[in-house]
């Protein structure tokens, strides 16, 4: 055993100790927090300016939207009939110390025919990648941030692709993807050229999508968000005092969330419309898929589900994906089944990988090359692991 438990048994408790005091100072500032959320329920022009102002942007306030912000919205009566598609990914990143530098994204995917008593649609996509533009895109190795953007686009492909493949005129729609709506490229290692790809191939699907008459929702599990905490704190402030807050880590709602926030929402209930705060919604914002969220109460748990603009605006099809995300949930521990298939079908467990690369250096020996190694750090360290092992 090379991690000695017994050395970071102090390290241990002294966690314990700081845990306990994060969860009773969120218990004392709680209260306050949830007062400011029902003195501001109505006050949406107010707050929009604040979440728009320079201190907001830095915070990445959301912006409400047209509800009263302290509501609690029961769940509306699902359709009989509803298909709902998940589409979920995995990879095996590029390694330069093994047998090839490649990598590998898979995707899978779901058709739950809600009411029909069909049994569900299951698919996977898988993809390898290997040509100089996928591996040395700008003349640089591909990052673990781009496979990842990569993945996260495939996903929103296979969900456009399978959602509308379904008849137009049949049971409503709703693609449900796993994670936030807005894919995070400011913050990924990637050439300028393939970020605006990414983005441009990933906002047509949303356009494909809204055109084809489908409902589409992205589903976080347990978020640490805390976008409309900061709106609640900055609001309360003088117009100079909100110029000196840096983030809120420095104040007093540090580590307040709001999940936290709207802890009160009874099973099946979603909090009041709001509109994310960061920076990436711009360029949705400019295709017409500015992203609205919504919390909501699992059964076991507290949610964010994301919709666009053109979701948000229409009751009908908001209305849908509350009551199916609230099913989906209901059935499965309070997360939606179609997003747990999904993620089996998507994984890539170890032995598949080592199958895929025996495939690989069986492919280079019919064409002739030389059988490849790992690299000599690679080789120590297996050879290392498999005396521990033994």
């Amino acid at each position: 055993m090379t991690l000695e438990l017994n050395k970071v048994t102090p390290q241990i408790d002294h966690m314990g100790h700081v845990l306990a005091g994060r969860a009773a100072h969120q218990g004392r500032v709680l209260p306050a927090a949830q007062a400011l959320l029902h003195a501001f329920a109505e006050a949406q022009g107010e707050l929009c300016l604040v979440a728009e102002s320079e201190p907001g942007q830095r915070l990445r306030c959301a912006s409400p939207g047209d509800e009263r912000l302290d509501g609690a919205y029961p769940t509306p009566a699902l359709p009989d009939k509803v298909t709902i598609v998940a589409a979920d990914g995995s990879q095996i990143y590029p390694d330069r110390h093994g047998i090839a530098f490649y990598y590998a994204i898979n995707i899978g995917s779901i058709v739950f025919r809600h009411g029909s008593a069909q049994a569900p649609e299951v698919s996977t996509e898988p993809k390898l990648c290997y040509t100089d533009d996928e591996l040395y895109p700008g003349g640089a190795p591909v990052s673990g941030d781009l496979v990842g953007a990569e993945r996260t686009l495939a996903e929103m492909r296979a969900l456009a692709q399978v959602t509308l493949a379904e008849p137009d005129g049949g049971p409503p729609r709703l693609a449900l993807g796993d994670g936030p709506l807005l894919i995070w490229l400011q913050r990924a290692d990637l050439p300028q050229g393939r970020q605006e790809r990414i983005l441009a191939d990933y906002l047509d699907c949303l356009d494909r999508l809204r055109i084809g008459g489908a409902t589409v929702s992205g589903f976080v599990s347990r978020p640490h968000s805390a976008e409309v905490v900061a709106l609640l704190y900055l609001a309360q402030l003088e117009p100079s005092a909100r110029q000196q807050v840096k983030s809120l880590a420095e104040t007093e709602y540090r580590g307040l969330t709001d999940r936290a926030l709207f802890s009160d929402l009874n099973p099946g209930e979603r909090s009041a419309l709001f509109v994310r705060g960061t920076a990436a919604n711009l360029d949705f914002r400019d295709r017409g898929h500015t992203v609205y969220f919504f919390y909501l109460n699992t059964g076991l748990d507290l949610a964010r589900v994301e919709v666009p603009e053109w979701i948000a605006r229409d009751p009908k099809r908001l209305d849908l994906a509350h009551a199916a995300v609230y099913d989906q949930c209901r059935c499965n521990n309070g997360y939606p089944y179609v997003l747990t298939r999904a993620d089996e079908l998507a994984v890539i467990l170890g032995e598949e990988r080592e199958a895929l690369e025996g495939m690989i250096m069986q492919a280079l020996a019919r064409h002739d090359l030389a059988l490849p190694e790992l690299s000599r750090k690679a080789q120590q360290k297996q050879a290392a692991r498999w005396r521990r092992r033994r």
